[in-house]
């Protein structure tokens, strides 16, 4: 494990001083960021944003350019308070970590290297989530019309022992990258948008877009897996 571990500070140092280098935020683009004061009037003015605080104050920067998932797994469930896993240089406390979150049962879903060099797929996903001991039930976008996606959006963000989950294409939202996986923390009904926390935080802050977009950036074919994306509703 020490080995890869290096391996991956090494390959991820040369990612971000070389294509990655910096943040490709700007403020000249068409999205809304939470940063802006348009992303905070629609906070403030959102109906359904109880997720956020615990999301918040728990979400994790993705330590590799490959490891949204790991970082939105682990966030996800120390937001939850289900009970930790231990950490030794934490003892006597626990927490998810997007290391502990590779359990062997994991590791045969798919191992730390094979995330470190591909990422994870949404049925990857999920399976991680249930075999650390939350409920996890996934819907590819494809399955899923709009409207579908915003009654399962509202119902999951108004539960205060759920949380949602949401593998897509950055390239569908103009943002640079491609697939990406993070949480959602907020619903603004009047504009129909969803706030997502994004994981990369050293790349984009949270970033509000439409369900339509929503919907539209997680119906692309996932290389990986050769289906859409879609989103996994995690349940305490």
């Amino acid at each position: 494990m020490m080995k890869i571990n290096r391996l991956a500070i090494f390959g991820a140092a040369l990612l971000l001083t070389g294509a990655y280098a910096g943040s490709a935020f700007s403020s000249d683009d068409d999205l809304i960021y939470l940063t802006e004061p348009a992303g905070q009037s629609l906070f403030e003015d959102s109906e359904i944003k109880s997720d956020y605080f615990p999301l918040a104050s728990y979400l994790e920067t993705q330590k590799v350019v490959t490891f949204c998932g790991p970082a939105t797994i682990a966030n996800v469930l120390n937001s939850l308070d289900v009970p930790r896993p231990p950490v030794l240089l934490l003892s006597p406390y626990g927490y998810f970590t997007q290391e502990n979150v590779f359990t062997p049962e994991n590791q045969q879903v798919k191992g730390y290297l094979g995330v470190f060099t591909s990422g994870m797929n949404l049925e990857q996903l999920a399976t991680f989530f249930a075999n650390l001991g939350v409920q996890s039930d996934f819907h590819y976008a494809s399955d899923l019309t709009t409207d579908e996606l915003r009654d399962i959006v509202t119902e999951t963000l108004q539960d205060t022992d759920k949380r949602l989950v949401i593998n897509y294409t950055r390239q569908a939202i103009d943002q640079d990258g491609a697939g990406h996986i993070s949480p959602v923390a907020a619903y603004d009904e009047d504009n129909d948008k969803v706030l997502i926390l994004d994981v990369a935080k050293y790349k984009y802050p949270p970033v509000w877009i439409t369900m339509s977009e929503l919907h539209d950036a997680m119906s692309g074919v996932d290389s990986d897996s050769n289906l859409s994306r879609g989103i996994v509703v995690v349940s305490k």
